[in-house]
C-alpha cells in the first residue's frame, strides 16, 4: 500500500492527538507518593497515641473522684493536670501541624481526586480543632467523648490510606 500524500498530515494529527490524550490521562492518575504515605500513618499515631493515653486519664480521674483515700487525692490531682488542655496544647500544636503538611503533601499534584481528597483532609482538620476547642473549653474530656472522638478521626484516618493503598497499587482512587 503506498503512501497517500493527503492522509499522512491526517495520521500525523491523529497521532498528535492520541498522544496529547495520553499524556492527560497519565495527568489524570494519581502519583503514589510514600512520604505522605509515611507522614498518614505517623499522624493518625499521633493522633491515637495522645487520645488513648487522654482516654485512660479520663477513667483514672472517673475513679479516682470516687474515692477518699488520702493517696488517691494526690493521683487525681496529678492525673487531672495531667488531663488538662494547658498540659496538652503542645499534642495540638503538632497534630495541626501534621495535619497541614499532610494536606500540603496529599494535594501538591493536583488531580481529578483532589476535590474529594481536599474535602476528606479538611473535614480531618475540623474534628480535629473540636476536639481542641471542647478540650480547651471544659479543660477536661470525657472518657466517652474521646473514645468517640478518637473513633470518627480514625474512619477518616482510614479512608486516607485507602486512598493511598489504591494509588500504590496502581488503582485509580474512587
Amino acid at each position: 500500500m503506498r503512501n497517500d500524500p493527503k492522509r499522512t498530515p491526517l495520521r500525523l494529527c491523529l497521532a498528535a492527538v492520541l498522544a496529547a490524550l495520553a499524556l492527560m490521562l497519565a495527568a489524570c492518575t494519581p502519583a503514589y507518593d510514600s512520604i505522605a504515605d509515611q507522614l498518614l500513618a505517623d499522624t493518625q499515631k499521633q493522633a491515637d497515641q495522645e487520645l488513648l493515653r487522654l482516654e485512660n486519664l479520663a477513667m483514672i480521674i472517673d475513679r479516682l473522684t470516687q474515692s477518699s483515700a488520702a493517696d488517691d487525692c494526690q493521683a487525681l490531682a496529678n492525673a487531672k493536670t495531667q488531663a488538662s488542655y494547658a498540659s496538652n496544647m503542645d499534642f495540638y500544636d503538632n497534630l495541626q501541624s501534621s495535619l497541614l503538611v499532610l494536606d500540603a503533601r496529599m494535594t501538591a499534584m493536583p488531580d481529578l481526586s483532589t476535590p474529594k481528597l481536599t474535602d476528606a483532609l479538611s473535614q480531618l482538620e475540623k474534628n480535629a480543632g473540636e476536639v481542641r476547642t471542647s478540650h480547651a473549653t471544659q479543660n477536661f474530656l470525657s472518657a466517652d467523648y474521646l473514645k468517640a472522638s478518637r473513633q470518627v478521626l480514625d474512619q477518616q484516618f482510614r479512608a486516607l490510606t485507602v486512598y493511598e493503598l489504591t494509588i500504590r497499587g496502581g488503582g485509580q482512587p474512587q
